[in-house]
């Protein structure tokens, strides 16, 4: 179908299409004609209430994208495959549509003023601290929704969080829960141990020609060269826009006055001595402060003192100087007390870092620059800005471009630039910005490019770059011959002898009474890894120790002989106190939310059709 379309997209029908669309923007606006191309399939019913596949495919696009955000180059590349999103995002919708459902049953409820006071709020959707309102629509845009559809999204989000906030405080933790979690976590461990290494004894292994040929018939299926893909794709950046950005006289002054805006037109000179209290207690540091304010006081040199006492290393040999300091360079107590002085006041500040005795020397005005002074600085930020906006404004047409084709060289044309070509690369990506990026390796292995061999959709691979790929050439999996296999196996087979033999002796060295134990005495949770395994072992019954062999992460194999375990007497401090709650809280709040939502699921009709 979608290749009828695209051999047929210079006849009439598209004119009629075209015409369609005219009439209804003008008579209904965007709103409509999205909606009357939106599909209404059902694809599952909740006590009712269905479920559509544009819900499904929003749904699954939305979750696309706040994966590639939060783990980009690190995602599994698998994850973003279509039927993977689409099931995570139907289960996702299935779950809201409960939780919606047993929202209304409560008679909860959301105002529009309540949404529209939340959307203003949110930083996404700001400009210099103020809503920004094409930031928005942009956003929805991206999510491929309407604003209503997006509207009535947050609503539904706001109405489940008020269950869910009634549910975080209906939580709480026992103090004999925190205690327990204390003992646990502060519990302390006597051990002996022997560690065997996996490296050096596979130094010592030497496995015959016969046992790797027999790994290699028993595992056949194990050693096959992976499918892979080489893609043709061109690149654009926003870089590559700018040579054709013009900056109007109009946008260079508006900048340049919010530049002078924000010009910092008063420097001050200051000196300070810092007495910190990290090395010394409170008490002592303000002791301290009030000693060289005497000192001040009976005429004592400023720069003398902080050579003497400050703790700020790098300016004490200076006389405590802080050279020329505009506002936006020190902490904020600091600032505001420099900036509140006059010249020649001295003035004691408390920050983060201590107490610092302050000396405002001198206060010098600055003449913001002319605009022919900053006017390539300005044009340094302005002319990038401006080509990520277009290069925004583009994704239209860089779209309709490879739709429009089964090749790229009408785009590549477009931004004069040129089709280039990726090494192969398998499903787990390859190794340079294109063939890593997540997006790129789902849209590879996707069947519009690797099966009907057209064009990708844009990808965006971050704010000023985007690129579209086609398939050049697919190998698909093969069967290794033995030869090509062989050094794999010969690892293989030589780590899993050389892991069998280390058990053997590390059994061994359990009856052992031999001088070749580690004792550690008193270990705490966490303190390495060898540890890590002695906290995993049972406690020591009758006197007598546990014995235990264990493998560690890099395969070394070690002989554990628990002999102790010691309830901590150390005090717990009202910071860790608050911390296992708080931990305490987060573990009940989960439980008891998933708890929920399986009641609420198994009490409710779903449907779901396939």
């Amino acid at each position: 179908m979608l290749q009828d379309i695209r051999d047929k997209s210079q006849g009439i029908v598209v004119k009629v299409i075209i015409g369609v669309v005219i009439v209804t923007f003008a008579l209904f606006g965007v709103e409509a004609l999205v909606q009357s191309f939106t599909t209404s399939d059902t694809v599952a019913e909740v006590d009712g209430q269905e479920i559509t596949r544009t819900q499904l495919m929003q749904t699954a696009e939305t979750q696309r994208r706040q994966l590639i955000s939060m783990m980009g180059g690190q995602i599994d590349p698998a994850m973003l495959e279509d039927n993977v999103l689409q099931r995570r995002a139907l289960d996702e919708l299935v779950q809201r549509a409960v939780l919606s459902n047993q929202a209304k049953a409560l008679n909860l409820g959301v105002s529009d003023a309540q949404i529209d006071a939340f959307l203003v709020q949110v930083e996404q959707f700001q400009t210099n601290g103020q809503f920004d309102q094409n930031k928005y629509l942009n956003y929805i845009r991206s999510l491929a929704m309407t604003p209503l559809a997006f509207k009535e999204r947050i609503k539904q989000d706001m109405l489940i969080q008020q269950s869910r906030n009634a549910l975080i405080g209906s939580e709480f933790v026992l103090p004999s829960q925190i205690e327990y979690v204390s003992r646990l976590q502060n519990q302390q461990r006597s051990f002996d141990f022997v560690r065997f290494s996996l490296a050096d004894q596979m130094e010592q292994m030497d496995v015959s020609e016969e046992a790797l040929a027999a790994y290699y018939d028993e595992h056949q299926q194990s050693f096959v060269s992976p499918e892979q893909v080489k893609l043709n794709y061109v690149l654009i950046s926003a870089e590559d826009l700018e040579q054709d950005i013009e900056i109007s006289d109009a946008e260079l002054q508006s900048a340049y006055e919010a530049y002078v805006g924000n010009f910092q037109n008063e420097e001050r000179e200051a000196a300070h001595i810092l007495i910190d209290t990290a090395s010394r207690s409170d008490d002592e540091a303000q002791a301290l402060v009030e000693q060289i304010q005497t000192e001040l006081a009976e005429g004592a040199d400023f720069a003398d003192l902080a050579a003497q006492y400050s703790d700020d290393l790098g300016s004490k040999d200076n006389g405590g100087d802080l050279g020329y300091v505009t506002r936006g360079i020190m902490v904020e107590p600091f600032e505001d007390a420099l900036f509140a002085m006059q010249e020649g006041d001295v003035e004691t500040v408390e920050t983060e870092f201590g107490y610092h005795i302050v000396k405002l020397n001198e206060i010098v005005a600055t003449d913001a620059p002319s605009l022919d002074e900053v006017r390539a600085e300005l044009m340094a930020d302005l002319v990038p800005q401006k080509a990520q906006e277009q290069l925004l404004a583009e994704h239209e047409n860089i779209t309709d471009l490879a739709y429009a084709s089964d090749d790229l060289d009408a785009l590549a044309d477009e931004y004069n630039t040129s089709v280039l070509t990726t090494d192969f690369f398998g499903r787990d990506g390859g190794s340079d910005d294109i063939t890593t990026a997540p997006a790129v390796i789902s849209a590879a292995y996707s069947p519009t490019v690797l099966e009907d061999g057209h064009n990708s959709d844009l990808i965006e691979l971050s704010d000023t770059q985007v690129v579209v790929v086609n398939l050049n050439q697919h190998n698909q999996a093969a069967q290794q011959s033995f030869e090509e296999a062989k050094d794999a196996i010969t690892e293989i087979v030589m780590q899993q002898q050389a892991a069998q033999a280390l058990q053997q002796m590390a059994q061994a060295q359990l009856n052992s009474e031999d001088a070749d134990w580690t004792s550690v005495n008193n270990a705490d949770r966490g303190q390495n890894e060898v540890a890590s395994l002695a906290f995993g072992l049972a406690y020591p019954e009758d006197g007598k120790p546990t014995l235990a062999v264990e493998t560690m992460s890099n395969g070394d194999v070690v002989a554990l002989r628990l002999r102790e375990v010691t309830q901590s007497e150390t005090q717990v401090s009202d910071a860790e106190r608050e911390t296992y709650e708080n931990s305490l809280r987060q573990i009940f709040y989960r439980s008891t939310l998933q708890a929920r939502q399986a009641l609420l699921e198994s009490n409710a009709e779903i449907e779901r059709n396939n």
